[in-house]
């Protein structure tokens, strides 16, 4: 598999549905013009011998969810999990670093928590079982 596939007009839809016009990350609203979808399972991941997702998997529902550019651009190839450590591990101490935000901790601009990531798709996920 070596071109993106393009994701049905119908699913995107469908998709923007499910998760409230939000991205399932971060939860933010999207206008539907701006949504990008994201591959769970990244398609550039299963191009790697060791995947073993097929075509029809790959493009799966389950293996879409809808995400703002932000949030799809940091995400990039990593799984969940990675992305997940990787807001934590590399995205906090690169912040912490600039003068700006250590300047805007000061002035209670920014509160920092250290909370556990949940993703918004989640929360959902969780309310929908009870």
């Amino acid at each position: 598999m070596s071109k993106h596939k393009s994701i049905p007009t119908a699913t995107r839809k469908k998709l923007y549905e499910k998760y409230n016009h939000r991205c399932a990350y971060c939860g933010c609203e999207l206008e539907y013009k701006d949504m990008q979808i994201d591959h769970v399972e990244s398609v550039y991941r299963n191009n790697d011998i060791t995947q073993t997702m097929s075509e029809k998997e790959m493009y799966d529902e389950s293996n879409l969810l809808p995400a703002c550019r932000q949030c799809n651009f940091y995400k990039s190839t990593f799984t969940i999990e990675q992305f997940r450590q990787r807001l934590k591990d590399v995205m906090m101490p690169n912040l912490q670093k600039d003068f700006r935000y250590r300047l805007a901790v000061k002035y209670g601009l920014i509160e920092e928590t250290n909370k556990s990531i949940i993703f918004y798709y989640e929360t959902l996920n969780k309310k929908q079982r009870y």
